[in-house]
């Protein structure tokens, strides 16, 4: 599938842009594309065979690269994007409307597709870090800075030699004789042009490069908090095989005997129902796409560890596992019984109801303004849902355990997303006591649960232990 030369028609929303641009300036943009490489790369994953079908992904993907690489990152935003590449109307809600975080989500999927296959000889990727929509290109596990710089470090090689180039050797040896001062200007004023050109450099490199933002550095820090070369990090999935084992049963297993594995051997099930395919269902590895979609996430920060960072089943973990290494658990008690062990000296605590699988969430000590009890209401439109981020210590108090709970899938992806995004900086700049260790926390956030997705979650309490 051939994808257009033109910016202005790769997004389908670039009429209204070209009648503000100059004609001079459009052909500036299209000449600073096409002599970039990453541009090409772009253009090339928009024709594979991945994005050919889809007129979104394609104008999705040459949308937030052109943006980037002209320097224009402010305009790619949820909102913008909805606007001109899903042709939503101008100032839609995002929080109503989650077409671009789902399309985001196949975009990632997408991008990894081709440079695993069509794409595997390219040597700059493309990656959309999750919790944003700008692009970074990497070139041999390095980001791809701009270039600029390297333009202006010609120019500076074209004003040295251009001079020289104009006299022959001896007329500059004469020059030096008899012109003494005059060639210390000239030095110093070249000194004074490379140390310009050098603070443009700098600022440049530090302006396109992202993790020297506050908020990336303060995402950084945090996440490095579970990752050493001393000790392992487990990650640990919810396990949806045992939810399908519980609501076929209406019986919930509690951690003992998930732990002891021998919640399968006395199945009992409701009327018509096989308990013999009960327990095939309920002893499969299932676990749900966004559990996995955290996973792909996490394993891309950079403070991984990549030998001692381990992915475990919920059903191989075990008490010594908890122990000795830094864990990350997904899903609430009902998907993962292990969190049961850190929530009892937690504020904000899941608690069952009758009804299997169903679940609220305690606040044992309300601040003013606060709720005793969270749930989903579902008779509000907007169908509230409630996610929880915790940090506490491991069971032997030497390493560390991060919770991304929810009462449902919704509110699972919804503590992931906060965790992912740039809204989480003010809190995570607060969690470090002044000797830079990590204070245990938890926050409670709310969010939409439509269609089992989660459009912007907000906190609504937190506690963050001082000591």
């Amino acid at each position: 599938m051939a994808v257009e030369d033109t910016t202005l028609i790769s997004t389908g929303q670039r009429s209204d842009e070209a009648e503000r641009l100059s004609g001079t300036a459009v052909a500036e943009h299209l000449v600073r594309l096409e002599e970039d490489p990453r541009w090409g790369v772009a253009r090339r994953v928009a024709a594979s065979k991945g994005f050919a079908k889809s007129k979104f992904l394609i104008s999705f993907i040459l949308y937030i690269c052109e943006k980037h690489l002209l320097d224009q990152t402010g305009e790619i935003t949820e909102q913008l994007i909805g606007e001109h590449v899903f042709r939503r109307p101008q100032g839609y809600n995002p929080g109503e409307d989650n077409i671009v975080r789902n399309y985001a989500r196949l975009l990632r999927q997408r991008l990894d597709e081709y440079f695993n296959s069509e794409g595997i000889d390219e040597t700059i990727r493309i990656a959309v870090p999750r919790g944003g929509y700008v692009p970074i290109f990497v070139e041999k596990d390095k980001a791809v800075g701009e270039s600029r710089p390297q333009s202006a470090q010609v120019e500076l090689i074209g004003v040295v030699s251009g001079g020289a180039s104009q006299q022959q050797p001896e007329e500059i040896v004469d020059r030096a004789v008899n012109h003494p001062v005059l060639l210390g200007r000239q030095v110093w004023g070249l000194r004074a042009l490379c140390a310009a050109l050098f603070m443009a450099l700098v600022f440049v490199v530090a302006r396109d490069i992202p993790i020297r933002s506050p908020q990336q550095s303060v995402s950084d820090r945090f996440w490095s908090v579970f990752f050493s070369s001393t000790r392992d990090t487990l990650l640990v999935p919810a396990d949806s095989g045992l939810v399908i084992y519980q609501d076929l049963t209406n019986r919930r297993i509690p951690l003992a005997e998930y732990a002891a594995g021998e919640y399968q051997k006395h199945t009992s099930t409701t009327s018509g129902i096989d308990s013999a395919m009960v327990n095939e269902l309920g002893g499969r590895r299932y676990t749900s796409v966004v559990d996995l979609d955290v996973v792909s996430a996490i394993s891309q920060l950079p403070a991984v560890v990549k030998n001692r960072f381990k992915v475990r089943y919920a059903r191989e973990v075990t008490l010594d596992d908890l122990k000795q290494s830094n864990v990350i658990l997904l899903g609430s008690f009902d998907s993962n019984p292990w969190v049961d062990l850190f929530q009892r000296d937690l504020n904000f605590q899941f608690e069952h109801q009758p009804k299997v699988n169903d679940v609220v969430i305690h606040n044992l000590h309300p601040l003013p303004g606060e709720r005793e009890y969270y749930e989903t209401n579902q008779s509000d439109a907007a169908r509230s849902t409630f996610g929880l981020i915790v940090v506490t210590p491991n069971l032997d108090g030497t390493g560390h355990v991060l919770l991304i709970e929810g009462i449902n899938m919704a509110g699972t992806e919804a503590a992931a997303d906060y965790l992912f995004s740039d809204a989480s900086a003010p809190l995570l700049s607060k969690i470090f006591d002044s000797k830079g260790n990590i204070l245990p926390f938890e926050v409670l956030l709310e969010t939409s649960n439509i269609g089992a997705n989660a459009p912007r979650p907000r906190i609504i309490s937190q506690r963050i232990l001082q000591r």
